[in-house]
């Protein structure tokens, strides 16, 4: 019988680790001081496992038809029933971060890779069937589980950008405002007399205020 296990989440680092219950402490995945070095330990240790594992086994298994909802901590938390899980990834579309309903898990082991496909494979799960596949060590790319165990944060652009546009400016930032499209609007004209095209407008400069000038008295 596999024994219990607790999901618990990084919120310092943003990645998703494994803790047991038990007296002996299990280092929580990729605890890395930056970026770069996390991700050249991921790729280092990727390599020691393939090379280390022998020809015919593999650890990795492919999840398809994930129900909506069943995401990076789900994964991490219903896998680890089964055994020991390295790595979760889950797809994601790049521009608007909603998931595609499939994922890749890696397992310690290759024999829990292989009963987790057996056992899951036409599983029901809110009426959706899964399709556990075991992949062979040759399919498995070396940027397969590129970002992977990290939780994804949902960034809202189009708020962010909503604030940048209604953001009251500086007197010194609508200066440059107001310089950009009298320089475009210059261009403009230029364009449109050297075409032979006898059209006449007023154009932004001579709309702007006419400042007054000031006149300092000895």
């Amino acid at each position: 019988m596999a024994k219990s296990k607790q999901v618990s989440e990084s919120e310092s680092d943003g990645f998703l680790s494994l803790e047991q219950n038990t007296s002996a402490s299990v280092p929580k995945l990729a605890q890395a001081t930056n970026k770069k070095s996390r991700k050249q330990q991921q790729h280092q240790s990727s390599q020691d496992d393939n090379a280390a594992q022998p020809s015919g086994s593999s650890r990795v298994i492919y999840l398809g038809n994930l129900p909506h909802g069943f995401y990076e901590k789900e994964l991490l938390g219903y896998f680890s029933q089964f055994g020991k899980l390295t790595r979760v990834r889950l797809s994601r579309n790049k521009k608007t971060g909603k998931a595609k309903h499939y994922a890749f898990l890696e397992f310690q082991h290759p024999d829990v890779a292989r009963i987790v496909s057996d056992a899951m494979d036409g599983y029901f799960m809110f009426s959706q069937r899964l399709s556990c596949k075991l992949m062979r060590p040759e399919q498995v790319h070396p940027l397969l589980f590129k970002g992977a165990n990290h939780k994804f944060r949902n960034i809202p652009w189009r708020k962010l950008e909503r604030q940048r546009h209604d953001k009251e400016l500086t007197p010194e930032e609508h200066a440059r405002r107001v310089a950009r499209r009298i320089k475009k609007d210059n261009k403009r004209q230029a364009r449109i007399k050297e075409a032979g095209i006898d059209y006449e407008y007023t154009g932004l400069k001579s709309q702007l205020p006419v400042q007054s000038k000031r006149t300092k008295l000895e």
